[in-house]
């Protein structure tokens, strides 16, 4: 989901107001205690570098000093101080955010800062001595009405891309917020209650306790992650065992790479020897529908380098990376790109593209997670394929290429079968080669393997697409033709026949060697009821076909069928 018209005009409101409510309070700041408040300020700007990034937000002890100052100083400098640190401390650690987004940090906090103190003031709050019993309640009211005010405005300005976030939920965020708070709160109040003892410097030493705090969460939340990721590859791990073919592996690990990786949109590509190029099999993402119309080609651009070099490689910024500002395609498309490719030995088998609209999402850490996801695919697919090579020779002729003979029979039995149900004829040819005994004692047997090779390619060239071609036997081979009647039958075996006495065989063998053919036409459920009898019925006329003279069709001429 994009970020609209809409979203733009709350991220600008929200900006905004909090501009206004600081011109406003600005008159009402004691600029007598600045050195204490910008004492306050650098340590909220210390907050804002340790802060703990997370989806669905950002975790820091920084409450502690709005809590703080709001009991010492009141709203003006509670608003200016939660203003400033948060945009100097995102301004400086920008972690890849854009302007707004550190604006409406700002923003939101001084918001949620300017709301509380108001709901404290309905709350009957008095604007001295804060800190009493009478005061319990309208200091409460201050610290949730804070808390929920600053997570509805992070919950409506991240509402557009929350969907991304399947790796963690908005109560993971809401659960860690609140250990936050439960440590920062008390750290607050003791600032406060120290501040009129011991000054407020002394006093800050306590938030070092918060920063402390903050290190351990920001330790605990990258465990997680940590853990998220062994699980992810066991998982992954688990599934690419299941025997997948490469299309579902990559969807698998596209879709498993986003409980680790925020990303934009994604793509994999697997080599294509018929094109010659690697074509998109999976792509996730807004942009997916885009994304199935490209194509890469290895040593062409940033990403075919990376094809050819076969080492991953992360974009932080497309616009300026030396390597990608000026290239067309996915590196205009994306600012930050993750490009992994998929090996296997020493063939590379195709390649995963991570992007993202924004700069610096993507780091070596993620650059090592999908590495690892890459190597599993590429051991997975490259099994697949080895799988389907071995199906295939299994099922086709070693010699020519074709279906071999129990396999034609097999789809030939599956097609008959359909057209008892649909009410459609099938025809069958069966094919052989005129005196080829004779053929292979004058030129010999290797060069009659080549005219069989050449004849299933001329065979296979001048059939119908929907037409099946195989290798029935020794020097015999057999076309099914589905949907066709006797009489269509009998003019593609008539198109066979000339076709291949006008062919001069053997001519890359220095040869000039002239093939005639006999045939023999049969069609279910004319001439048969069954698919062997079908095959009897061809087989039959081939027979009288090669008596009469060979070089000649014969149509079979059993009673005739109908359905």
């Amino acid at each position: 989901m994009k970020r609209g018209i809409p979203h733009i005009i709350y991220t600008w409101l929200i900006i905004g107001l909090a501009s206004w409510q600081l011109s406003l309070l600005f008159p009402a700041l004691d600029l007598d205690h600045g050195r204490e408040l910008l004492a306050i300020v650098l340590m909220g700007v210390l907050a804002e570098w340790l802060v703990v990034s997370l989806p669905h937000g950002q975790l820091s002890g920084g409450f502690a000093l709005i809590l703080a100052t709001f009991l010492i100083y009141g709203l003006p400098a509670t608003a200016w101080v939660a203003g400033l640190s948060t945009m100097i401390g995102q301004g400086i650690v920008n972690r890849g955010n854009p302007v707004r987004t550190t604006l409406f940090n700002s923003g939101q906090y001084v918001l949620a800062a300017a709301i509380a103190a108001l709901l404290y003031d309905l709350a009957g709050g008095t604007p001295v001595a804060k800190l009493s019993v009478e005061n319990l309640v309208p200091l409460a009211v201050f610290v949730l009405a804070y808390i929920i005010i600053n997570h509805v405005l992070v919950y409506f300005y991240l509402l557009p891309i929350r969907r991304r976030f399947v790796q963690a939920t908005w109560w993971d965020a809401l659960w860690l917020d609140g250990i936050t708070y439960l440590f920062s709160i008390p750290v607050g109040l003791l600032i406060a209650v120290l501040y009129a003892r011991v000054g407020l410097f002394s006093a800050l030493v306590l938030f070092l306790a918060v920063l402390a705090g903050q290190f351990i969460l920001r330790f605990y939340v990258r465990l997680q992650a940590a853990n998220r990721e062994l699980t992810l590859f066991y998982e992954t791990a688990k599934r690419l065992g299941e025997g997948h073919g490469p299309k579902k592996l990559l969807s698998l690990i596209l879709h498993n790479t986003r409980r680790v990786i925020f990303y934009h949109s994604g793509i994999a590509y697997l080599w294509s020897a018929e094109r010659r190029a690697y074509l998109p099999v999976v792509a996730v993402g807004p942009y997916a529908k885009q994304l199935r119309y490209t194509a890469l080609c290895k040593g062409e651009g940033f990403i075919g380098g990376v094809l050819e070099n076969r080492d991953a490689e992360v974009v932080f910024d497309a616009r300026v990376d030396p390597r990608t500002k000026d290239e067309p395609g996915l590196c205009q498309v994306f600012r930050s790109m993750l490009i992994v490719p998929l090996v296997a030995g020493a063939e590379t088998l195709g390649v995963i593209v991570l992007g993202d609209k924004r700069p610096m999402v993507f780091d070596e850490k993620d650059r090592h997670v999908l590495t690892v996801l890459a190597a599993q695919a590429g051991m997975s697919i490259a099994n697949a394929m080895f799988v389907k090579r071995l199906q295939s020779a299994s099922t086709l002729d070693s010699h020519t290429g074709l279906r071999n003979c129990s396999h034609f029979y097999e789809q030939a039995k599956a097609a008959c079968e359909q057209a008892s149900i649909d009410k459609y004829p099938v025809s069958l040819i069966i094919i052989d080669i005129d005196q080829f005994k004779v053929f292979n004692h004058r030129y010999g047997r290797l060069l009659g393997e080549r005219v069989l090779f050449e004849m299933a390619m001329l065979l296979e060239g001048t059939t119908r697409k929907r037409d099946l071609v195989g290798r029935y036997g020794g020097d015999e081979f057999a076309v099914l033709l589905p949907r066709a009647n006797d009489a269509v039958a009998l003019e593609i075996a008539e198109d066979l026949r000339r076709a291949v006495r006008s062919q001069l065989f053997l001519g890359e063998a220095g040869k000039r060697a002239v093939i005639t053919i006999s045939m023999g036409v049969a069609t279910f459920p004319r001439d048969a009821g069954t698919v062997d009898e079908l095959f009897g019925a061809a087989q039959q006329a081939l027979e009288w076909a090669k008596i009469n003279g060979r070089d000649r069709v014969v149509r079979c001429s059993a009673p005739g069928r109908e359905f």
